[in-house]
């Protein structure tokens, strides 16, 4: 009786670690708050710069690269939070992007800036499938607060809400994005990294609370 109590013991233990590395929602962090586990830092120029965690937060400074999950994905959701530090903020969030060649084009890039919510939608304003699809509007908030992002990749459909407001919901395959900056988003990868930029000049953007659920 002794041993079936303890082996149940576990079998609760194991079931409640399991709970919470997922959450009931389905959501797995990608980020925990304190160290770069799960992660890897990826140059994009001779000066890659240094990302690092600080009082829950994930940031960089002084370099051009971007930080990839060692994992990949194919079909997901995924949510995070963001802050700009400053007007000029440059950043962004790779979909399904490769470890080799540049993450913009081998899979996809939400664009991130600091202060653009007064400009016309562009395939380079934030909210962007950058060089590829203008969003449906700037739906981003000033510098300094807290932004939140869900997108989906599911098969040949992404979709992407921006502090609650819908700014994509498209067909990967439509013909009016075959014209994008090198090369049609048909032509994307189906599966990779999830990601996110940092650029050499600009006031650094911070991120928090990045988890994923991966769909079948």
């Amino acid at each position: 009786m002794t041993r079936r109590r303890n082996w149940l013991g576990i079998v609760a233990v194991t079931a409640a670690i399991g709970t919470m590395a997922m959450g009931q929602d389905g959501f797995t962090p990608l980020f925990n708050g304190r160290s770069l586990d799960g992660w890897q830092t990826i140059p994009l120029g001779k000066t890659p710069g240094r990302w690092f965690t600080r009082e829950g937060l994930l940031s960089f400074e002084g370099g051009d690269s971007w930080i990839a999950t060692t994992k990949k994905f194919s079909d997901f959701v995924l949510q995070l939070e963001y802050r700009a530090g400053g007007d000029d903020s440059d950043s962004g969030i790779f979909l399904r992007s490769e470890a080799e060649g540049y993450p913009s084009f081998t899979g996809m890039e939400l664009e991130i800036r600091g202060r653009d919510a007064s400009l016309e939608p562009s395939v380079r304003s934030t909210g962007a499938l950058y060089g590829a699809v203008a969003p449906l509007k700037v739906a981003s908030k000033p510098p300094g607060d807290w932004n939140s992002v869900e997108v989906s990749v599911i098969g040949r459909t992404l979709q992407a809400t921006w502090n609650g407001e819908r700014i994509h919901d498209i067909d990967l395959d439509d013909r009016r994005y075959a014209k994008a900056l090198r090369g049609p988003l048909g032509d994307r990868a189906r599966s990779g990294h999830v990601g996110m930029q940092a650029h050499l000049t600009g006031q650094p953007v911070e991120f928090r609370n990045v988890r994923i659920r991966t769909l079948k």
